[in-house]
């Protein structure tokens, strides 16, 4: 019940002070009183970003092409979804704005849905609570998922032996909403081609999941070579030549482990990320999410150590999306909407 309240209390309190904070300007020398503009942009800033700002959902649509994509897999779509925090974001009045936006990922007909971490805000209790929208979530090769570095109840002050018990409801939970959910591990995805000759050739697809992975403090739980065992991937397959190991998706929570704890190993064709929320506030254009994350939301592309905002069109390429989220710590977003992304394979022909 508290949750709910905290918007409430939160506008109330900032317009107490801004009304106060106006009047004593007012009453100052002429220089001091443009002061009291401050409070009001702050005013402005909560109650626009508890009402209008939280409300707003994007999709943000991105193409990835390349000869890697299987033919069979030419316009395949998967919707990335990430932080969805249950429990803050979508707490009381707010509800209802996570049925629309099920509705919503539902509606664009991916063919996979992936989400990258962060469910819940404190305990499981929260996704479970939700289970209803959840278990919506529908795709013909249905929804994957990981675990976030809240999803290990890090933030509770549970005994060692309840945090396991808890961490254990968390996977429970997800595997209940029908999700196939990737701890460490990796599935294959198959579709069947027809080559130019008509001969049937069947193409595949690998998603790799593994458990978080983030400089501290965050939980360094991530394996990427006990997830990809059972593959071609290895160390010495990393840097791929045409047709040498399988177009590979790999969802991993904090973007940071892109750089510190992927590259290194392997290189995926696309890296699925979360985590920092774009700090769920932008202005002018800026966020503070970019002082603590060189990569912090949208798109980046990685050729073989040559970063770039966008694709080079040089082969193999590395995309790393960062969703800024679909829901929040708190029902708030100014000038950071929340998410979805819809990313589209093609496969490039020569």
């Amino acid at each position: 019940m508290i949750k709910v309240f905290i918007p409430t209390i939160i506008i109330a309190v900032v317009l107490i002070g801004s009304i106060y904070a106006c009047y004593r300007c007012y009453h100052a020398t002429a220089w001091w009183r443009w002061f009291g503009l401050f409070p009001l942009l702050l005013l402005y800033i909560i109650v626009y970003g508890f009402t209008i700002g939280y409300y707003q959902l994007n999709v943000r649509e991105v193409t990835y092409e390349s000869k890697d994509v299987p033919l069979a897999f030419d316009g395949y779509k998967i919707a990335q979804i990430s932080d969805l925090h249950c429990g803050g974001g979508f707490c009381g009045p707010y509800r209802a704005l996570l049925r629309q936006a099920v509705d919503k990922v539902n509606s664009l007909k991916p063919d996979m849905i992936c989400c990258v971490g962060d469910l819940q805000t404190l305990v499981p209790q929260e996704a479970i609570d939700c289970q209803e929208e959840l278990s919506s979530l529908k795709a013909p090769d249905g929804v994957y998922s990981i675990m976030g570095n809240h999803d290990y109840v890090s933030y509770s002050n549970f005994s060692p032996s309840e945090q396991r018990r808890q961490i254990k409801l968390t996977r429970d939970t997800q595997r209940s909403f029908g999700w196939s959910l990737l701890d460490n591990e990796n599935r294959y995805i198959y579709r069947e081609s027809k080559t130019a000759d008509g001969t049937v050739k069947r193409d595949s697809i690998l998603i790799v999941g593994e458990e978080n992975w983030g400089l501290p403090p965050f939980p360094q739980r991530g394996n990427l070579k006990k997830a990809l065992r059972g593959t071609p991937l290895s160390p010495d397959t990393a840097y791929r030549s045409s047709g040498a190991v399988p177009f590979t998706v790999l969802l991993s929570h904090d973007p940071n482990a892109w750089r510190h704890h992927v590259l290194p190993i392997f290189r995926p064709n696309i890296m699925l990320a979360g985590h920092t929320h774009g700090t769920q506030f932008s202005f002018l254009g800026w966020t503070p999410a970019s002082m603590a994350y060189k990569e912090w939301g949208h798109e980046y592309y990685d050729n073989n150590g040559e970063d770039s905002r966008k694709p080079t069109g040089k082969d193999p390429e590395t995309l790393l999306s960062v969703s800024t989220g679909f829901g929040g710590n708190l029902p708030f977003r100014f000038g950071m909407p929340r998410e979805i992304v819809l990313i589209t394979l093609k496969h490039k022909r020569k």
